[in-house]
């Protein structure tokens, strides 16, 4: 009887050795499997925030030069149309754009109230997005005024006035003669990439 008592709680004893080793085989992780597991994390997560930031960076740039575009095509419809300025319904509207340090990271949307095809002081005033900057890492880098640069003094200035969708492009006082071609080029300093606006005196505009 006591033999067989023995006997069993021995084999019990076993079986409990044997469910400790099958468990701590199977459950948990060495540290080695911890160190790659938190590695492999690590590079995956830097990937991922990298190519965020890449197309963060590419998109912004990419909206600013549409920016240009889009105000362009607006100063044209408001300018053809019948978009009024105080009492007026016959101002004509623009775009200023110049390549010194307090503009070149945006530009001005401008009733040219006094109809000289250049921006002055409060000829924004009133207007919904009237100025817009982008930061300092994107810029107006060359303004070309028919290939030779337009110069910082009055920049580059393009109006349309009713009825005439043409485009006038101005970077003196006085000027009586629209400049054929207007070319902008904008750069991103954290990328390098830059885009060229081309807009015409015919009142064609293109971004390449």
């Amino acid at each position: 009887m006591t033999k067989r008592i023995q006997h069993s709680t021995f084999n019990s004893v076993q079986d409990a050795n044997l469910l400790i080793r099958q468990h701590s085989t199977r459950k948990g992780f060495t540290l080695v499997e911890v160190l790659v597991s938190i590695g492999i994390f690590t590079v995956l997560t830097g990937v991922v925030l990298s190519n965020y930031r890449g197309y963060n960076t590419n998109a912004l740039f990419a909206n600013a030069s549409e920016d240009i575009v889009l105000a362009l095509r607006q100063a044209q419809v408001y300018g053809v149309g019948t978009k009024g300025a105080g009492a007026s319904f016959d101002v004509p509207y623009g775009v200023y754009l110049n390549t010194d340090a307090l503009n070149r990271n945006g530009f001005n949307f401008f009733a040219d109230i006094n109809g000289n095809h250049l921006f002055d002081i409060n000829e924004d005033a009133g207007l919904i997005n009237n100025s817009t900057k982008w930061g300092n890492s994107i810029s107006v880098t060359s303004l070309l005024c028919d290939g030779i640069a337009c110069g910082t003094t009055y920049g580059a200035n393009v109006t349309f006035e009713r009825p005439n969708p043409d485009a006038f492009i101005a970077n003196t006082t006085p000027q009586a003669v629209s400049r054929g071609l207007l070319t902008v080029i904008l750069t991103d300093s954290n990328t390098g990439k830059t885009s060229t606006i081309s807009i015409t005196s015919t009142g064609q505009i293109s971004l390449q």
